[in-house]
């Protein structure tokens, strides 16, 4: 007697049951429920071998992965559960001492590359490439599009943020510092300078942090344009119609070019769940900012960024309903409202 072989797996509305002849998809709408079947002899034919191999392997890992504590099969996470892990995940980095800000290391030596654009690379792709900002390529090169360079142009790359500078016929030391904002003595120690008050023309400098690291006190607006959409406090969210306290605020920003508010260490830069791609900088004094659903990330992880330094694009990217850019301010571990902290003042 033929042994019968009856298999069924429950992947939350979802039931697949598996017999000796054929399949059997059940899914339970609100309205109605679906049923497939599939006759094994139909999934075996020689165009769907590899299709058919190919979804038992993804049975088998759907399987392991929704597989509970006691070996069965357990419900999908609702939208709510998902909601509350990113927000479970998204804390626990914002509290790891990884994301935590560190003096950079003691000075070092300036190294010059070069670098031949290749077809379709951007300023902000190479920059990213080098660790230093955008400032510093497109300075030290005199680049005028932060988004476009020729080509099969040949860049001059420093190691460290800074610019690059050619010195003019009858140009003073003072001169140059005054108009980059710049440290004279610390240009004079960095390029072995014998005589400041005399330079031959043409002759190339580098000026170490060409703008000062924090322009203004407190905290700079991070998007170009100034409109919140939705606020720091309670509200339901516009996806799963749920009330919970929002920590940050929604600001109006399609697909701009976004800074970092402060002077600080970039410590996480990637994917967060339904916050899409994240940037988080910590900033001395124990506070961190939080750059979400962004479309497009410029800067690495370790990098060091100043007030106003573009660090990513906003977008629409996680669970998000358009694109915008999400902020959030946190000091000593605490979420504070961004609002109270940001600068007023059109700068």
């Amino acid at each position: 007697m033929k042994r019968i072989f009856s298999k069924t797996y429950r992947f939350g509305r979802l039931s697949v049951s598996i017999l000796m002849n054929e399949w059997i998809f059940l899914y339970r709408g609100n309205s109605r429920v679906i049923i497939k079947e599939i006759r094994t002899r139909d999934l075996f034919t020689t165009k769907m071998k590899i299709a058919y191999g190919a979804a038992a392997v993804l049975l088998a890992l759907s399987v392991f992965l929704f597989r509970g504590p006691a070996g069965e099969v357990a419900d999908a996470p609702t939208p709510q559960q998902t909601a509350q892990n990113d927000e479970d995940r998204k804390n626990r980095i914002l509290q790891s001492r990884d994301t935590d800000f560190s003096t950079p290391k003691k000075k070092v030596k300036l190294v010059i590359r070069q670098h031949r654009v290749k077809k379709n690379e951007s300023p902000a792709r190479i920059a990213k490439k080098y660790g230093i900002s955008l400032d510093t390529l497109c300075g030290s090169n005199n680049l005028n599009s932060y988004d476009y360079v020729k080509e099969g142009t040949v860049l001059k790359i420093p190691n460290k943020d800074g610019v690059l500078y050619r010195v003019k016929k009858g140009e003073k030391m003072v001169s140059v510092a005054q108009k980059y904002k710049a440290s004279l003595p610390r240009i004079i120690a960095e390029n072995n300078i014998k005589n400041p008050d005399f330079f031959a023309p043409d002759s190339i400098i580098f000026i170490p942090d060409a703008k000062p690291l924090d322009i203004v006190p407190g905290f700079l607006w991070p998007s170009m344009d100034r409109g919140i959409t939705s606020g720091y406090g309670w509200r339901v969210h516009p996806i799963d119609r749920v009330r919970h306290f929002h920590l940050g605020l929604d600001m109006r920003s399609n697909y701009q070019w976004i800074k970092s508010t402060k002077y600080g260490q970039v410590t996480y830069t990637g994917w967060m769940g339904g916050y899409g791609k994240t940037v988080i900088i910590s900033h001395p004094g124990g506070w961190k900012s939080l750059y979400a659903h962004l479309s497009r990330i410029i800067v690495r992880t370790g990098q060091y960024v100043k007030q106003g330094q573009f660090v990513a694009k906003s977008g629409n990217t996680g669970n998000s309903t358009g694109a915008h850019l999400h902020f959030e301010l946190i000091k000593n571990g605490h979420h504070v409202n961004p609002y109270a902290y940001l600068v007023k003042k059109k700068r």
